[in-house]
């Protein structure tokens, strides 16, 4: 197996490793660009949720 780093040739171990990494980079990037268009206001819900520091935040008068 041989992969180009940079226009370099490796081949080997170090070709498997960026080889492997490179498909479990793309696969976690689809998942996430599925997931967004899947539920496009997903970030919208995140957003509103209220935050569990936000005890710490109330001021009282």
């Amino acid at each position: 197996m041989s992969v180009s780093i940079g226009g370099v040739p490796v081949q080997g171990v170090v070709a498997r490793i960026v080889q492997d990494n490179k498909q479990i980079a793309e696969q976690a990037l689809n998942e996430m660009i599925n997931k967004h268009k899947d539920d496009p206001a997903h970030i919208i819900k995140e957003i509103q949720q209220p935050s569990p520091f936000s005890q710490f935040l109330d001021i009282k008068i």
